[in-house]
Formats: structure tokens, sequence, C-alpha cells
């Protein structure tokens, strides 16, 4: 039986993802190796965006290709009336990378985002703030909840975990600890640690509040302990 083709938007969006996962991993390479990062999360993503404008840059030269930029803390515009917030503050992923959808047959699904959610991973910094738990809490979880539905209409999004103390292995132990408290559907994190500086792996998740319902969360973590 011949192979059966991926629709043409599918193959599409999966390659804006490959993209925009390479952005991200080539960003957080150099990142690892600047050195004395700041401990704030918002001013990591600072420094960041930065180097996700010169990647971005340096590939639209070298593949002859418009490559946009992330969009940092960008809002989720709504779509439909349903999704009119009467002018509140809505919900602001880190970075947003827009596609616009050519295959689309209605203006909802013109446009779809890649949404990326960073946190800091490692031992808690107080009492009150245990990293760990944030990820899973802040991070994983407004990915299916109503409150934020990051990756709204869209079939993957993406979570950086910026690694500024504990071992990658003891941080994946406590991170799926904590999903089984606060996420018992999700399947567990499971990186192959390789000694690299960036590490990645996807989760298959079943979402309950958000649609698409089957949707691919990549994990991109950083190690920026020590940079060079």
């Amino acid at each position: 039986m011949p192979r059966q083709l991926l629709p043409s938007y599918a193959r599409l969006w999966r390659r804006h993802v490959r993209l925009y996962t390479e952005v991200f991993s080539a960003a957080l390479q150099e990142l690892s190796i600047t050195g004395s990062l700041p401990g704030d999360e918002d001013a990591i993503n600072e420094r960041l965006c930065l180097l996700l404008r010169r990647i971005c840059y340096q590939l639209s030269k070298t593949r002859d290709q418009d490559i946009h930029p992330p969009h940092w803390e960008m809002p989720i515009p709504p779509v439909t009336q349903n999704e009119l917030k009467g002018g509140k503050i809505r919900k602001r992923p880190d970075f947003s990378c827009g596609y616009i959808n050519p295959w689309a047959n209605s203006y909802e699904s013109h446009e779809i985002s890649l949404h990326v959610e960073c946190k800091r991973l490692g031992n808690p910094t107080s009492a009150g703030w245990i990293l760990n738990k944030n990820y899973v809490k802040n991070g994983i979880k407004r990915f299916d909840n109503k409150t934020h539905e990051y990756g709204n209409r869209a079939s993957s999004g993406m979570m950086v975990g910026y690694i500024i103390s504990m071992t990658p292995k003891d941080i994946e132990f406590e991170v799926n600890s904590y999903q089984k408290k606060l996420l018992p559907d999700n399947s567990e994190i499971k990186f192959n640690f390789d000694n690299l500086r960036v590490m990645q792996t996807h989760q298959e998740l079943d979402r309950k509040y958000v649609n698409p319902s089957q949707f691919e969360l990549i994990h991109l973590w950083v190690d920026v302990q020590n940079g060079d």
C-alpha cells in the first residue's frame, strides 16, 4: 500500500514547527554559553528575544526565505465573538510564532500560532516558589485550561525550561512527579540525556478543554548553570 500523504496544511504546519524548533534550539545553545545570566525569568526571556531575532535574520539570508522573529509577550487575539473579553488584558504566552494557513476554509483558521512558554527549572528559589512544580502548574497546564488556552487551534506547542540548578535527570523526575499529582492523565516526559546543553523531547497530550484535543508539546531544556 502506498504511503498516505499528509494533508497539505498538516505538512506545512509541521514544517513551521520544525523551523521554530530549530530557531529556538540555536538561540538556546547560544544563551547557554553567554554566562552571567540574570536570575529573573522575564529578564532571561528578554535576552533570548535578541538571540531569536538575530538567528531568524541569519537563516533568512542563508535560506533566501522570510523567517519572522517570534513575537515576545503578545496577547492572544480574539478570533470569534465568544472569545471577546470586554477589553480586559488577555493571557500572554512568552513567545508566539504565527503561521498563515493558505488552506484555511474560514477566517477562524486563517492564522495559527505556535505558542511557547518559558520557565526556570531547578531547586526552589523560596519556600513558596517551587520551580519544577511551576513548570507543570503554570507552564504545561496552560496548554489545556480554559483560562489561558495556549495552543488554541494548533496541534503543537512548546515549553522551554531554563535549568538554573540540579541535574536534568533529577528535574525530569520531579517534573513527572508533579504531573502525576496535578495532571495525572498526561504522559511522562522522557529525555535522552547526552551531555548536551540543549535537550529536546516530545510529549503527546489528549486535551480536554482546548482544541484540537490531540496535541504535541515540544520540550526544550537548556542548561544555563555554567556559561563558557
